[in-house]
């Protein structure tokens, strides 16, 4: 019951602080990313958090953007996700190494992308494309 209300406790107060926005209020540079790798998706609401924003689309889909309007964050809800705005020594990386799986996440770090794939498989490579590690998650 403990762990019930301080779950509870912890959700209420993150809606305190994220709220939904208009369309007009998201930076222009995240609509024209959504619009431009991810078309299909109809956008079903947008929240911003101490000016960082998350796209949520039907389906599950959802595109985390930072107070410059960049993208930092795609999820795809368990879902295969488009990764064609990733440099192509990293997409062609991807596509060696990996040939038949389908990518569900990719984080923008420093120097690196953090990619998860829907077999559970994780992995970093930088923005040249190496490989840096990999893991499963079990």
């Amino acid at each position: 019951m403990k762990k019930i209300i301080i779950v509870l406790s912890f959700i209420t107060a993150f809606n305190l602080f994220a709220s939904s926005v208009a369309m007009s209020e998201i930076p222009k540079s995240a609509i024209n990313f959504a619009d431009a790798y991810f078309p299909d998706y109809y956008l079903y609401r947008a929240v911003e958090n101490s000016g960082s924003f998350t796209l949520i689309f039907k389906g599950g889909l959802k595109i985390y953007i930072n107070s410059k309007g960049e993208w930092t964050t795609v999820s795809g809800g368990g879902d295969e996700i488009n990764i064609e705005y990733l440099e192509k020594e990293v997409i062609n990386s991807i596509k060696k190494e990996f040939p038949n799986e389908k990518v569900i996440y990719v984080k923008k770090q420093k120097n690196a992308y953090k990619i998860k794939f829907k077999n559970r498989t994780n992995i970093t490579v930088d923005f040249e494309g190496n490989i840096k590690k990999g893991r499963r998650d079990y």
